[in-house]
């Protein structure tokens, strides 16, 4: 009885010993996975630039020459004729119902074949006329916006530019146009959008949360402003042929004069498409290469961002707010 009880009391201590071992584990895991959740986020905060609009080509879709009209083929009827061309009767067809009825058969294959071929010309000449409407649509908007037309510049922007609630970068954008102008004005999300907690594993393997210094803070909201700045001129050179695009982000900030909430801007920025299409976007710092263009912001470590006078004032009477969904 005392070799049950002594080898029941091992095997619970063995159990208990295990199911520790894997709380131990749970924990490291779950640690593990926190900070990574943590390390992921601030990562994309700060690097929404690297992921751009795609990059359209106007001067080359301006000089598309017009597609080329269909040629009618007689493809089926060729090789309908050659078949009744090449037929012979033989001692066989009489077994199969006959020469005469083979022939016919033949024959009727050959008016079967141009009714496809007639189908496939019109087929062609319908997919021709859908593509020259396309390309008249393409070339002339082309046209228009290489020559610098606020119109079209307007228009591809209304159609390729806009952002949703849980994008990144903000919740709208507000663009005033002119001819070979634009300036974006994003409203990016507030400071609110940095965790205010670091996280770190420890060498126990335990999760440690502790407040992010002031400095650290101010400096990551710094980047993710820069970032967005970056992401917005980035995708406008993508998708307009233009040489110089105005960005100036506004933030929902508190006027102490009022006491209100109000939109601030915060950073402006020129960008020249030459300066920006030579930086190696996956490794810079947002807020450090603001220095390769003329731009106006107003930091500190230990206040963040004040407000600012935009570089290009807003004048134009064609400006439209895309409000996000």
């Amino acid at each position: 009885m005392r070799s049950i009880a002594a080898a029941a009391r091992a095997a619970e201590r063995d159990a208990q010993r295990r199911h520790k071992q894997n709380q131990k584990e749970q924990m490291i895991a779950d640690s593990t996975s926190a900070v990574e959740d943590w390390e992921n986020y601030i990562d994309n905060l700060v690097s929404i630039h690297t992921d751009m609009a795609d990059m359209i080509d106007w001067h080359t879709i301006a000089g598309q020459p017009r597609p080329s009209e269909p040629f009618k083929r007689n493809d089926n009827s060729d090789r309908a004729a050659m078949a009744l061309a090449k037929f012979k009767p033989s001692f066989f067809h009489a077994l199969r119902g006959g020469s005469a009825k083979l022939r016919s058969r033949l024959e009727a294959q050959i008016e079967e074949a141009a009714v496809r071929d007639r189908k496939q010309y019109e087929d062609a000449l319908t997919a021709h006329a859908k593509a020259v409407a396309e390309w008249e649509d393409d070339t002339a908007l082309a046209k228009r916006l290489v020559t610098g037309e606020a119109t079209a510049i307007r228009q591809v922007i209304e159609e390729m530019q806009s952002l949703s609630e849980t994008a990144l970068v903000g919740t709208a954008i507000e663009f005033s146009i002119d001819r070979n102008f634009v300036h974006a004005k994003p409203k990016v999300h507030g400071d609110d959008i940095v965790p205010s907690m670091r996280r770190k594993q420890l060498a126990s393997g335990r999760l440690s949360e502790t407040k992010m210094p002031v400095g650290q803070f101010n400096e990551l909201y710094q980047d993710y402003v820069a970032s967005a700045a970056l992401k917005t001129a980035g995708d406008l050179f993508h998708i307009l042929p233009l040489e110089e695009i105005y960005v100036t982000c506004t933030a929902n900030m508190l006027n102490s004069q009022t006491g209100h909430q109000e939109w601030t801007p915060i950073l402006s920025v020129q960008f020249v498409r030459d300066s920006f299409m030579r930086l190696n976007l996956s490794s810079i710092d947002p807020s450090d290469s603001m220095r390769n263009f003329r731009h106006a912001m107003k930091f500190s470590k230990t206040k963040g961002f004040a407000a600012i006078e935009p570089l290009e004032p807003v004048t134009a009477n064609q400006g439209a707010l895309l409000q996000a969904p």
